[in-house]
């Protein structure tokens, strides 16, 4: 991808891809959510800790199987109401190792494992769970946002595979596969997923945006425009929507229009050093290499120890013919360390 792309980034909660290409597109970061959303964790909500813990190890002995997963699953959840997450990790490591087949334990397991943010350790589990059966939509779809999060692109396109088919009309779904087919750059699929998503719940806006930076890398900008202000059109609030439809209008040879898009944001937006790069090329490609460098100025007068916004201004201080500013500034980015200033500096000092 070129200069155009951004990046899903996309992260950790759930809503966090919701809101955002990732990254851009930064659509994504994906996310945790805690695996208790779909079970239970059985009986002795109103047994406390200790008193729980001694019942668990009790039962192991003198009770049914049954009766001693019950029990270990009730004394983590007290544990995990007081939020003392190691004696229920310790709980249900037990448990685990003396019931190596039971799901629920091993998704209890998983959720502490979570709250202690040992992610690797609680996929582990997932998968174990998974392993076991029965392979639930949902636990397939937690367990590929897990692997997404740690780095396993290509495992987390299996559980998102799999829940697709166990579950074909999820619209969150078929989203988070195309996602997934996107990054690991199966554009092709990653289509069909986005569609599919898209005609699902037609009011979902991150699947018409990844849609939008697909048709961007493939030089179809007229389509890209039409898919991401149908994004923006849902949810106006998301930043790399707006970037995204600036970069497309660019693309289109429209500087006026991005430029527009951009200076309507807040200030602390509009001195996102995207934004400003935005704001800057649109404002070259007009003639308006003042007005690039004034903005440079007002984010550094912002960020006065940014060197890269200090030697940012001076580039287009130069090129706005004002000399006496740009070795001002290229002597500050200097100064503040940035690697290329000290030869500007020079060389407009006529050294």
């Amino acid at each position: 991808m070129g200069a155009d792309t951004i990046v899903m980034t996309s992260q950790s909660e759930k809503q966090g891809l919701k809101g955002l290409l990732a990254g851009v597109l930064a659509l994504l970061g994906l996310g945790i959510v805690a695996a208790g959303a779909w079970f239970v964790l059985g009986p002795g909500a109103g047994t406390g800790p200790e008193e729980a813990d001694a019942a668990s190890t009790h039962q192991s002995t003198k009770a049914t199987p049954a009766h001693a997963i019950e029990a270990a699953l009730g004394a983590a959840r007290s544990y995990q109401a007081s939020e003392e997450f190691a004696k229920a990790e310790a709980v249900l490591r037990a448990a685990v190792e003396e019931h190596v087949d039971d799901q629920a334990l091993r998704l209890a397991y998983a959720e502490v494992l979570l709250n202690l943010e040992r992610a690797a350790d609680a996929y582990e589990q997932y998968e174990a769970a998974l392993a076991i059966g029965p392979q639930d939509a949902a636990i397939e779809f937690q367990a590929g946002t897990l692997a997404s999060s740690i780095g396993k692109p290509e495992r987390a396109l299996e559980h998102f595979s799999m829940a697709r088919a166990a579950e074909p009309g999820s619209a969150e779904i078929a989203l988070y596969l195309g996602v997934t087919q996107h990054r690991l750059g199966m554009v092709d699929e990653a289509k069909v997923s986005l569609l599919a998503a898209v005609k699902l719940d037609d009011e979902e806006p991150v699947a018409p945006a990844v849609l939008a930076q697909i048709a961007l890398d493939e030089n179809e900008p007229d389509l890209a425009l039409r898919y991401i202000r149908r994004s923006r059109e849902i949810d106006p609030t998301q930043l790399a929507h707006r970037i995204l439809e600036a970069r497309i209008l660019r693309r289109l040879n429209k500087p006026e229009e991005a430029l527009t898009l951009m200076l309507a944001l807040p200030k602390e937006q509009l001195h996102d050093p995207v934004v400003l790069e935005i704001c800057s090329g649109c404002m070259g490609l007009l003639g308006r290499p003042a007005d690039a460098a004034a903005l440079y100025e007002e984010a550094l007068a912002a960020q006065p120890t940014n060197a890269d916004l200090a030697f940012q201004a001076a580039q287009w201080h130069e090129r706005a013919g004002d000399t006496e500013a740009a070795l001002a500034k290229a002597k500050m980015a200097q100064m503040l360390g940035h690697e290329l200033a000290g030869k500007m500096a020079e060389r407009l000092s006529g050294g």
